[in-house]
């Protein structure tokens, strides 16, 4: 692993776990040097800060330092670029934002520089903050990932093809495995979703929109090569189980 010395770079935090009193590991997707863990000492009494190391929190980190040996990285200073009262005090902006940070966690290879995933994931958050319309707004942030990365499967070529492989990304004549295909009008859906000005499908159900989150999940899994459960995602149907 690559020395850091006296570095500053911004991070959206992906998770934050107590270590021991006043101490905590917190990963986070840093704008220059990808995935990486972070030792945070809290601080004690009336100085102690807790509040901004919840995911989706995006900082500035300043006085960076990490020897080669070492795997965590330690820095002098921290603070909030924005604070995001919604996301903490809503159910619902706080579920998308804990499954998007899962997501990028369990996906993203560690320490790989994705400065263009870092910066989508900021842009999201900021609009999970503020918009009065959240139903869809993971699928279009999975949408552009997909894109961002360069990984978005080329679009069909005739109406007689039917189906999407999750797998390969190629199109196909006939319906493979249900978990591992999407049907040619979830398929469409998803193409729809890797631009920047996707349009919620008319008509499509709540249980439709699980089955392209689902799909663009494995998806992505797939090309990066990162089979691994996604959690929160329970708990984000849950929290929009009635909402379109």
């Amino acid at each position: 692993m690559p020395s850091i010395q006296n570095e500053t770079d911004s991070a959206v935090v992906l998770t934050s776990r107590p270590y021991s009193d006043g101490k905590r590991v917190v990963r986070v997707m840093s704008r220059s040097h990808g995935i990486i863990a972070l030792w945070v000492n809290e601080g004690r009494g009336k100085s102690r800060r807790i509040a901004m190391w919840h995911a989706g929190a995006v900082l500035e980190l300043s006085g960076m330092n990490r020897k080669g040996s070492e795997g965590l990285v330690r820095f002098r200073e921290v603070r909030r670029t924005v604070v995001l009262d919604g996301v903490i005090r809503d159910p619902r902006r706080s579920a998308i934002v804990f499954f998007i940070c899962e997501v990028i966690e369990k996906t993203i290879p560690e320490e790989t520089p994705h400065p263009e995933v870092h910066d989508l994931m900021a842009q999201f958050i900021l609009e999970i903050e503020s918009s009065s319309s959240l139903g869809w707004i993971h699928a279009a942030f999975l949408g552009r990932l997909i894109r961002t990365l360069g990984i978005a499967p080329v679009s069909p070529d005739s109406q007689s093809l039917k189906s999407l492989d999750l797998q390969s990304g190629d199109w196909n004549f006939e319906m493979g495995l249900e978990k591992e295909s999407l049907e040619r009008n979830i398929a469409e859906g998803f193409m729809a979703f890797l631009e920047r000005d996707a349009t919620i499908p008319e008509m499509w159900s709540v249980a439709d929109r699980k089955r392209l989150i689902l799909g663009q999940v494995r998806y992505l899994q797939h090309q990066l090569g990162t089979m691994r459960e996604i959690k929160s995602y329970a708990v984000l149907e849950a929290v929009f189980d009635n909402e379109r």
